[in-house]
């Protein structure tokens, strides 16, 4: 199959792709996953959603020591080597070798302390099978991992939609028959995972053949390593502030009050989604706009997300917790309340994206693990404080405000170098904009739906009239 590479449209065409393309299968997976919830609530109990919380937070700290940011240099040194080919497949080849191995020796390491204290760890949390099936993914995605770096930084988006369409199908197929046709609880999601996780192991083998053929160069890899683990405490401090914020909610109250923020955190997922997909399709572009110094195309896109972010978060914050007690039963309602205040944190990410964008692509990455220190900071002080009084609400407001803090941290580190891009009408426009979705989010009450999608319909409607968004795409539609 010829792989589609996007590398020479137009700045908007480029960035608009990839970002529908990054998104797409997310997108698809998450609306699937949002109109089952209400059939997954009948078969899985809060302590069960407790339970995919705390190992999908385990996972993606783990997973953090086992790349030990290696991934992440691929999206930068890839521009390096790309015009070389012979260069470019020693370096896939050397950067995987390690991957391999280090996610290797990691996951048998981390086996064996869970096997003997995995009650004492992760209370609730069986080893086998859950914590036992979470090693094995974590491993196994390795492959996974470097592909999708590579595939980002050739911005071949396209390809990348099709692998995760086929990859989330399958993964919620499989979910459906274990859940739900064989009726086995939490088990059944582990179960579909592992399956999925084996199978695209393969697949991704496959697609790295060509680049892994190479000569393993210690040169290159220590190159990787400096840009990698000067990320990785940064990596290592965002991942374990949620993942300590929620183990102390399940040593503090139970593995249900837990569910309860975890079901509150699949609803706010498309905020997560389009911030995702949008810094993929970011990165790349940014970088090759700094390199052609093109000021007034980076001016365009950060205008774009300013406006487009708070949009984005005014209409979830309005309407998305009305929807809560009409989709789950009655023990799943409490999620409700704590939808607006995870909210807030999506505004956070976007400005954290654009401020040190400059940073990484200076490779400038020493102030990286300050920031997410703070962040961690932040969470396990707010947690620590208001767990006893404010329970689940603790989490909740801990896991915003460490990313305004992480922000907020951003700006002051970064040098400022960004405000060159950023328009103030915009800001004072999406702060306003921000302060009327929170306003009417007091005033319409939470079961008048009818009201809370017009408002959303309103903004919308502002949104595309004022700024006329579709301008931007217009070469997509002809193409």
């Amino acid at each position: 199959m010829a792989i589609k590479d996007i590398s020479h449209k137009s700045t908007f065409y480029r960035l608009a792709m990839g970002t529908l393309n990054y998104g797409a299968a997310n997108v698809i997976a998450k609306i699937i996953g949002f109109f089952l919830i209400p059939l997954y609530t009948i078969y899985l109990s809060p302590a069960d959603y407790g339970v995919l919380e705390l190992c999908a937070s385990f996972s993606v700290f783990l997973v953090i020591f086992m790349r030990l940011g290696v991934p992440g240099s691929v999206s930068r040194f890839y521009f390096d080597y790309k015009d070389d080919d012979k260069l470019l497949r020693d370096y896939i080849t050397t950067v995987h070798r390690l991957l391999i191995l280090s996610s290797t020796i990691l996951a048998i390491v981390m086996g064996g302390v869970f096997y003997f204290y995995s009650q004492k760890i992760l209370p609730g949390v069986l080893f086998i099978p859950y914590i036992l099936i979470v090693l094995i993914n974590s491993s196994l995605s390795a492959n996974s991992d470097l592909q999708k770096r590579l595939i980002q930084s050739k911005e071949q988006s396209g390809y990348m939609a099709m692998i995760n369409v086929v990859n989330i199908f399958i993964g919620i197929l499989l979910a459906v028959v274990f859940v739900v046709g064989f009726e086995m609880g939490v088990l059944g999601i582990f179960l579909s995972q592992l399956v999925t996780t084996v199978l695209f192991f393969f697949q991704a083998q496959y697609y790295l053949r060509k680049y892994v053929n190479g000569t393993f160069t210690p040169s290159m890899l220590k190159d990787s390593l400096k840009y990698g683990l000067g990320l990785l405490p940064s990596h290592a401090f965002a991942a374990a502030a949620p993942l300590l914020s929620k183990g102390i909610l399940n040593y503090k109250e139970s593995t249900a009050a837990l569910g309860i923020f975890s079901l509150a955190l699949r609803f706010v997922q498309p905020l997560d989604i389009f911030y995702s997909m949008f810094s993929r399709a970011f990165s790349p572009v940014y970088f090759s706009l700094r390199k052609e110094e093109k000021e007034a195309s980076i001016k365009n896109i950060y205008q774009m997300v300013v406006l487009g972010a708070s949009v984005l978060f005014s209409s979830v914050f309005i309407l998305l917790p009305s929807l809560i007690p009409i989709m789950t039963p009655e023990r799943f309602h409490q999620s409700a309340d704590l939808v607006p205040i995870l909210a807030l944190g999506f505004i956070a990410q976007v400005f954290y994206m654009l401020f040190t964008a400059e940073v990484f692509y200076n490779k400038n990455t020493k102030y990286i693990s300050l920031i997410s220190a703070t962040g961690l900071t932040v969470n396990l002080v707010f947690t620590v404080a208001f767990i006893g009084t404010l329970g689940v609400y603790a989490i909740a407001w801990a896991n915003s405000l460490s990313l305004i803090a992480v922000a907020i941290a951003a700006y002051f580190y970064s040098g400022k170098e960004f405000l060159m891009y950023f328009k103030v009408k915009n800001i004072v426009l999406a702060i306003a904009l921000a302060a009327i979705t929170v306003s009417l989010s007091f005033i319409l009450q939470r079961d008048a739906i009818v009201l809370r999608s017009l408002a959303v319909a309103g903004i919308l409607a502002f949104f595309v009239i004022k700024f006329k968004p579709y301008k931007y795409y217009r070469t997509i539609l002809k193409r």
